[in-house]
């Protein structure tokens, strides 16, 4: 079983049956075991997650993947403040507040917003080059990316993994949390988001969501 990604402002990981990937290594969490959802997610777990941090803000502020020993795939939106020389990048941590022992971190090289990124959410992709590899172990390891032209059709399982807030407005959690959700349509999302933000679902956006957990708790039908 492979797990990869899709998209990028929190990570969003989804079951797969196959290998679309370039080294053995790539998917595949040694310390996951994971048949069910929770809350908090453990050392190890999800190997591929980054924590990006602004060094003028001294916090974490956006989640990233890491796709290769020397890329990470982020929104594009998380860097429309900081210069390159703000971020740093963390990999192997859990805990936001509390010790990280197989943490490391790297610092920006270069940073390449998708061409077509149009703010807030159309085409938000990054590719951020990280000053340094990474080495790669239990705890650091890249995501498998999907190929060109996968459809993830509605009720896909995906694990949604990042320290977003738990209630709206709230503050960010100390422990990298995680949770399951069902892909939902575009049709059924843009009905959900219509009349409410001022927001375009293209064929560019995957949405998904149940009541009772979502990716931003800010009310119980809509989808993110």
């Amino acid at each position: 079983m492979i797990v990869i990604l899709l998209t990028a402002e929190f990570v969003f990981v989804f079951v797969y049956a196959g290998c679309l990937c370039q080294l053995d290594v790539c998917g595949r969490a040694p310390l996951n075991d994971r048949i069910s959802g929770g809350e908090n997610a453990t050392a190890g777990v999800w190997p591929w997650q980054v924590s990006i941090h602004d060094i003028r803000l001294g916090h974490h502020y956006c989640g990233g993947t890491l796709i290769a020993k020397d890329w990470v795939l982020a929104g594009a939106h998380c860097f429309d403040s900081p210069s390159d020389s703000d971020i740093v990048m963390y990999f192997g941590r859990v805990s936001q507040y509390g010790s990280n022992p197989y943490e490391i971190s790297r610092t920006v090289s270069r940073v390449i917003v998708h061409p077509g990124y149009g703010y807030p959410y159309d085409k938000d992709l990054a590719l951020v080059q990280l000053s340094s590899s990474v080495p790669f172990s239990d705890y650091i390891r890249p995501v498998c990316l999907a190929a060109a032209g996968s459809v993830f059709d509605a009720g896909t399982e995906s694990w949604v993994t990042g320290w977003g807030s738990l209630q709206p407005e709230g503050p960010v959690p100390d422990i990298l949390q995680e949770v399951m959700l069902p892909v939902v349509s575009n049709s059924d999302c843009d009905h959900a988001y219509t009349g409410v933000f001022d927001i375009t679902i293209t064929n560019n956006i995957i949405c998904s969501g149940q009541d009772g957990k979502s990716v931003c708790p800010v009310r119980p039908q809509e989808f993110i």
